[in-house]
């Protein structure tokens, strides 16, 4: 039911039901009371064996998932499923042992207890008290967690979306035959994942830049955050496998910058790509969802910078949606080009000739150079382009 409806609306729905049968159970000992038996047998079979339903469709499933297949025994929410888990199975047990007592005769003489009626009272205690046991789980893996949690959702999309980008980039690197492009975007890729702490994280093509298109802190480190603020065993399993996905890319980017030349390992590159589609696609999609429905909040954010006021003489240029935007521009000697990026995801404004470079822009951030030479500039971002390729643009001095 869980992989139905989902693991908190499952919830939501065994929760009403056991509240629902708590109800009807003490309606049933209340027919006891007045000597009907006959309806009390009856109500008393129904809830007991709508509660063996739910236990074997709810939380049974629920148990396995968070406690034994996502391997959390010392957390509070834990613990308390695992009492609930026994003392839970006691009662069912002792409801059943009832049911067949009063309505069959498949209990053995010797196996029938004299004082029937306490048993049917301690039973039914033991139930009330796991029905309130019940509650205070769903309020703790539920309610409680949900508002305290916080983690870097908004950073963790982006670098999943952009752990894919790079990956493309690396690719249309590889169709173009550049073994420049290709082992930069698997600089790109090894730093966005591992972040400025991680073993491989640096120059790795050797090129005079240290390049990281993420935000330093690296994807690792932001699924690892965002899983454990979910608190969800599906999204921790998620997290082991897009672990895996994304230690392999590390490997496999770490070859191409080993490989020479690396762009003719085909085989290399497109394991990067499908690797990283799955892991943005189906990994990052997924835990983030998972963190949305277990109510994580997003933690606060640096302020980006913002754009300056306009500068006499200038011209701006927008860098959107992986473009620069005029491509194209023509300006008279002695204007200052402002470039201004507008994307989520960081970029440069580097010359061909290396003759100006921006360094990393982050959204918001702003760029300006001079041009007091009539000439022809070409320039191109080495996040997502290359020299006349992909995102890349012109200035035409006069």
């Amino acid at each position: 039911m869980q992989a139905l409806f989902g693991t908190r609306t499952a919830a939501d729905i065994n929760l009403a039901a056991q509240l629902i049968i708590l109800a009807g159970l003490l309606v049933g000992f209340a027919l006891a009371r007045r000597k009907r038996f006959a309806r009390h047998a009856n109500v008393q079979t129904t809830m007991v064996l709508i509660n063996l339903l739910l236990i074997l469709f709810i939380m049974g499933t629920s148990f396995y998932d968070y406690v034994i297949n996502g391997g959390t025994t010392t957390g509070r929410v834990a613990q308390l499923m695992i009492v609930h888990a026994g003392l839970g199975i006691l009662a069912e047990g002792a409801a059943i042992y009832l049911i067949l007592r009063m309505r069959t005769e498949l209990i053995p003489a010797s196996l029938r207890v004299g004082n029937f009626k306490l048993v049917m009272r301690a039973t039914l205690v033991l139930w009330t008290a796991l029905v309130v046991l019940g509650v205070g789980i769903y309020a703790e893996r539920y309610l409680v967690n949900r508002v305290a949690a916080s983690a870097p959702l908004g950073e963790f999309r982006q670098l999943g979306a952009d752990l894919y980008v790079h990956a493309v980039e690396l690719d249309d690197a590889l169709a173009r035959g550049s073994e420049a492009g290709v082992k930069r975007h698997a600089e790109h890729l090894i730093n966005l994942i591992e972040g400025s702490q991680g073993l491989h994280y640096g120059d790795n093509d050797i090129d005079g830049h240290l390049e990281d298109p993420g935000d330093g802190i690296g994807l690792l480190a932001r699924l690892d955050a965002v899983a454990e603020a979910t608190n969800d065993p599906a999204a921790a399993a998620e997290a082991v496998v897009v672990h895996g996905q994304l230690n392999q890319i590390v490997i496999n980017a770490l070859d191409l910058l080993g490989n020479q030349p690396a762009s003719n390992d085909k085989a290399t590159v497109g394991d990067v790509l499908q690797l990283a589609r799955q892991a943005n696609a189906e990994g990052v999609f997924a835990i983030n969802a998972a963190a949305n429905t277990a109510g994580v909040a997003q933690a606060p954010q640096m302020a980006s910078a913002t754009a300056p006021a306009g500068v006499a003489n200038s011209v701006t240029i927008r860098e959107k949606d992986f473009a620069f935007v005029p491509t194209i521009v023509t300006v008279k000697a002695g204007t200052t080009v402002v470039w201004v990026n507008d994307d989520p995801a960081k970029h440069t404004v580097t010359a061909d000739d290396d003759s100006f470079d921006s360094g990393d822009q982050n959204l918001g951030n702003t760029f300006s150079h001079t041009f007091t030479e009539p000439g022809t500039y070409p320039y191109y971002c080495r996040f997502h382009g290359d020299i006349g390729v992909g995102m890349a643009g012109t200035i035409v001095v006069e």
